[in-house]
């Protein structure tokens, strides 16, 4: 590459030198076109008798109009035989041409002959197909030698022998640093040795073959646009490079059955059904402002604004079938996600014991996520921390951890679990709560054997805390089977339980000053004669703190109001206090008319909460309002094939709003309802009024029960 450089580099030079020699060029024919319009006559006189001298071909020679460089009349003829002189005795001077033709010849216009073109005796001379010596302009000045007549003219000189050199860098020699200034750019890149006329000859050939390739496929390429213009767009397979073709029966069991195909073709029907699901009013009238005759009613009379309606059902032929709900629960960050815990199914043994189902309420057809274990699932619920983590409680007494990211590439089972070996659950594991921080946080189960464990999400091969509980000394028996678990918001090492005997009781997680870790033995809260089926504390997100208020419901067909003491007035001042175990009773009883399975806050508004009972209804109470009646009830349509939606077993209230509610119970079909804008809203939607009054109502309850 580099000699190929240097000859562009030289042709560069030549290129600027030519243009400089022409520039002068054209400044010296104008000079003497002025001195020939001074010495025309001159001239004339002296043309004639040379024309009869030489005859016609003195003629034919001059008719390209020669420009006579004679700055005078007196000295023109003297300086013409000088210039002949010259040229007779300096022949080395004169370049050969090389080419001949129209563009050769016009690339030079002016030139003047040498002396043995002139002589008459030559013929040779004016012979088209003889090379001719040519001298520029350029040297036609420095005529020194004065000129000898003679009658014949002198013969030729001989020619001298022409050494020819080979340079690979150069590819030239050095006759051609002295060529005429007058030569045109295609005769200096075409003049010099014989072995630079095979190299840009090759060259030549080499760019002339790839002109022919880049013509051929251009060519080509337009003949195939327009042979698919004319055959249409069906004949594109035809041509293609791997054409289509029909598979055969066994080929296409085996795409439709790959683990890949099947993946695309379940997101991408995911997609398209959530897609299909969008719900908009095409018949809305934005003429009327959006107001009509509903929302007139709801915002004066409030009819609806503390209604409810049910929004969809989920239910699946093949996993939902003939399997209880035992636990719900919204994602904390994806509020139209739905975890659904299902227990086992008896008439298939074959199929796994315990299922979980994440149903999305924008695709009604099948769960977005189905997760399984080898053991009936009693609880589960999403990481806060975590979104794509799900925790799980199973009969076995098992932790198990799903993540939702591995569901397809693991098949559904448990990324982790806990090992079924002594250090940890042995029984049932009823109640799951993740407590801490996004960087600190830990899993604390309760199962009946009495045990509450900790565990983290980074290692379930062993609990990280290890607590048994017990029952304060004046039951008969110190077994104490917890049947649910709950933290309040404001203190993560304090907890509550509810067992099977129908009591609650306080608990600390470390020894702290006049407790130790366990259960508290000074303390517990009576009044349920059943077993404790579910236990929540306040939510407590508003000006006014009401996280020392707790619901409690039972199989003994109530829901219970609690104001639970903090735990650091739980221990006693006096040692006769020791003796004596304080009972407290609950500052609200709600009697219901059947067992009541669940009660669950709403997570803004102070007084909200619901609840759900084996006659399958679903009841919603303002005690702001009403502390007798539900503000609202209701019961699911019927389910998918017919079944009655009965028992409802679980609710749960989506956290973000607080809209949406989800019920579950013994036929496997999860209920979703909305409520009104007066049971729902934002922290910023609820007014502070409600705080103060749900304040005002707790403290008058706990005096009516003091006072009784």
């Amino acid at each position: 590459m580099s000699s190929v450089q240097q000859r562009k580099a030289e042709i560069l030079a030549k290129r600027a030198k030519l243009a400089e020699l022409k520039r002068q060029r054209e400044l010296r024919q104008k000079e003497f076109s002025q001195s020939r319009a001074n010495s025309g006559d001159a001239s004339e006189v002296w043309q004639a008798p040379q024309r009869q001298k030489f005859g016609t071909n003195f003629d034919s020679i001059f008719s390209t109009k020669i420009v006579s460089p004679v700055p005078s009349r007196s000295d023109s003829r003297a300086e013409l035989d000088d210039l002949i002189s010259r040229l007779v005795d300096r022949p080395g001077s004169a370049s050969v041409s090389h080419a001949d033709g129209p563009s050769r010849r016009g690339s030079r216009p002016n030139s003047v002959l040498s002396a043995s073109q002139l002589s008459g005796d030559n013929t040779e001379a004016l012979n088209p197909t003889t090379r001719a010596f040519h001298q520029s302009i350029a040297v036609q000045t420095d005529v020194a030698e004065p000129f000898v007549a003679s009658s014949a003219p002198p013969p030729p000189p001989e020619p001298k022998p022409e050494v020819v050199t080979y340079s690979k860098g150069v590819q030239t020699d050095e006759s051609k640093k002295h060529q005429s200034d007058s030569e045109s750019e295609t005769e200096d890149l075409e003049d010099g040795t014989s072995s630079s006329k095979r190299h840009s000859k090759r060259g030549r050939e080499r760019d002339e073959e790839i002109r022919r390739k880049l013509r051929k496929e251009i060519e080509e390429e337009l003949q195939a646009t327009q042979q698919q213009a004319v055959d249409g767009p069906g004949a594109e397979s035809t041509n293609l490079r791997y054409p289509l073709r029909t598979l055969d029966d066994d080929e296409l069991k085996a795409v439709t059955s790959s683990d890949d195909f099947l993946d695309f073709v379940e997101r991408s029907t995911r997609v398209i059904e959530r897609a299909l699901d969008e719900e908009y009013d095409v018949l809305a009238d934005y003429e009327l402002g959006g107001i009509d005759g509903d929302l007139e009613d709801d915002v004066e009379h409030g009819k609806k604004r503390k209604s409810i309606r049910e929004v969809c059902q989920f239910y699946d032929e093949r996993w939902s079938k003939k399997r209880m709900i035992s636990d719900l629960s919204f994602s904390p960050k994806f509020p139209e996600l739905v975890l659904a815990a299902y227990t086992k199914n008896p008439s298939a043994p074959h199929e796994p014991d315990g299922l979980v189902q994440v149903w999305n309420q924008h695709l009604h057809s099948r769960p977005e996520y189905v997760f399984h274990s080898t053991s009936d699932i009693l609880t589960a619920k999403f990481s806060p921390f975590h979104p794509n983590l799900i925790v799980g409680g199973s009969y076995s007494g098992q932790v198990l951890l799903w993540d939702t990211r591995s569901s397809r590439a693991g098949g559904g089972a448990p990324v982790q679990k806990t090992p079924l070996t002594g250090s940890g659950h042995t029984h049932p594991v009823y109640s799951i709560s993740i407590i801490g921080t996004q960087n600190a946080h830990n899993i604390l189960t309760a199962s009946t054997d009495g045990v509450v464990c900790g565990w983290t999400v980074d290692m379930l091969s062993q609990p990280q805390e290890y607590l048994e509980l017990a029952t304060p000394p004046p039951s008969k028996t110190e077994d104490l089977a917890p049947t649910t678990m709950s933290f309040p918001q404001s203190d993560p090492t304090f907890f509550i339980v509810g067992t099977e005997e129908g009591g609650i009781y306080p608990c600390h997680r470390y020894d702290r000053a006049g407790a130790k870790a366990g259960t508290d033995q000074r303390l517990a809260y009576r009044g349920h004669a059943a077993p404790i089926m579910s236990t929540a504390f306040h939510p407590a997100r508003g000006p006014v703190d009401l996280g020392d208020l707790m619901l409690s419901s039972s199989l003994d067909w109530s829901v219970k109001l609690w104001r639970v003491r903090p735990p650091a007035t739980t221990a006693p001042a006096t040692s006769a206090a020791i003796a004596t175990n304080q009972v407290v009773s609950p500052i609200l009883d709600l009697n219901r008319e059947d067992v009541v399975y669940d009660a669950r806050w709403s997570p803004h508004r102070p007084g909200v909460f619901s609840l759900v009972d084996g006659a399958g209804n679903l009841e919603v109470w303002d005690l702001c309002t009403d502390t007798e009646v539900p503000v609202v009830r209701t019961s699911p349509s019927r389910g998918r094939g017919g079944i009655l939606t009965r028992s409802l077993n679980k609710v749960a209230w989506e956290e973000r709003e607080g809209k949406r509610i989800a019920t579950g119970g013994l036929d496997g079909v999860v209920t979703i309802f909305e409520v009104g804008k007066g049971l729902s809203g934002t922290p910023e939607d609820v007014p502070a009024e409600e705080w103060t009054a749900m304040k005002r109502l707790a403290g008058k309850l706990e005096q009516r029960d003091r006072a009784n």
